[in-house]
């Protein structure tokens, strides 16, 4: 099997932001260091579209630095397309790009001032580079009227299209994608995953993309790694996921009342296993008999008003759950 990114036994660490210290003093030993990424191994197929999904601060974008060779590993080994990123990272950053959720830019200059700079950094004539982005912003649905706008006057969406636009510009054959919808508005998120899927089906593309969104993450991925405390905690496609809680149903209950409804789920079902979002509580029970039927009794008895309450195909979010004990959105 050909892979595009080899990542063995890799480990980054940071002096605690607390704690003031001169670089030299760190050790390994020294008990002030915060450990991003702990002894992770991942191998990531050509032209594949490879997700890592994990909260805030579980060290997805370590792992994105460290590939792109902005940060290099403590120990460990990092391959891209068979060079080895910490003795020849040049040969790697003509191959490779990188769209941030912090994407930066000169902000008084115009989003086709911005580009062309990219572009000439590369390399690359103004001509095939305003081509290239022109094409690009088109399938992202990005206004024509704003390209020679300031950045500053553009919103969130309209930022990160741009953002996605200088990736693409210069061809790479692996594509680093880290939050790259985080923040923008559903119309824009629609708007930049069709224009991946896309792109991903017309190239010799390998795309990875870190992200907390669930829904995202399943929609656009071919293998998905789930990361917790800077681990790589499962991985496999969606379905090899899901096989985790096979041995356990999932439900889902609609309720006006979330807090009253959870507290009598809770009673019945381990509350470390639940799962509140909106007017929904999502539920996961393992040998437990007739459980349906004890909960809407319990509902009816406590006078909980309820609409349904239905079995359900498991999503990452409970893989998730089962795995760590906590939801995305608590780590948030």
């Amino acid at each position: 099997m050909k892979y595009s990114i080899n990542i063995k036994n890799v480990t980054k660490g940071f002096v605690d932001k607390n704690e003031i210290m001169p670089s030299w003093m760190i050790s390994s030993r020294n008990k002030n260091i915060f450990y991003a990424v702990k002894n992770v191994s991942l191998h990531i197929k050509k032209q594949e579209i490879f997700g890592v999904l994990g909260p805030n601060g579980c060290g997805k974008s370590t792992i994105i630095r460290m590939i792109s060779t902005l940060l290099i590993p403590d120990t460990g080994q990092i391959k891209v397309l068979g060079i080895d990123a910490l003795k020849t990272p040049d040969k790697i950053k003509n191959l490779i790009n990188r769209v941030s959720v912090e994407a930066s830019f000169f902000k008084r200059l115009s989003a086709r001032e911005n580009l062309l700079y990219a572009a000439r950094l590369y390399g690359i004539e103004d001509k095939i580079a305003i081509k290239k982005f022109t094409q690009i912003l088109s399938e992202l649905n990005f206004p024509k009227e704003k390209i020679n706008e300031p950045m500053q006057k553009f919103s969130r969406g309209l930022q990160q299209k741009v953002s996605i636009a200088r990736g693409f510009i210069t061809n790479p054959k692996i594509i680093l994608l880290d939050e790259p919808t985080t923040g923008l508005d559903p119309k824009s998120k629609i708007d930049v995953q069709k224009f991946l899927k896309k792109l991903h089906a017309k190239n010799d593309l390998t795309i990875v993309i870190t992200s907390h969104d669930m829904n995202e993450i399943e929609k656009l991925c071919d293998r998905i790694a789930i990361m917790d405390n800077g681990k790589i905690i499962a991985m496999g496609t969606k379905d090899e996921l899901t096989k985790i809680i096979m041995d356990k149903e999932v439900y889902e209950l609609d309720s006006s009342n979330n807090q009253k409804a959870k507290k009598i789920v809770s009673n019945i079902v381990d509350a470390s296993e639940i799962i509140v979002e909106n007017k929904k509580i999502r539920f996961h029970t393992q040998n437990i008999t007739n459980v349906a039927e004890k909960i809407i009794k319990e509902l009816k008895k406590n006078k909980v008003q309820f609409k349904n309450l239905n079995k359900v195909v498991p999503s990452l979010e409970d893989v998730f759950l089962e795995l760590t004990g906590k939801t995305l959105e608590d780590e948030e």
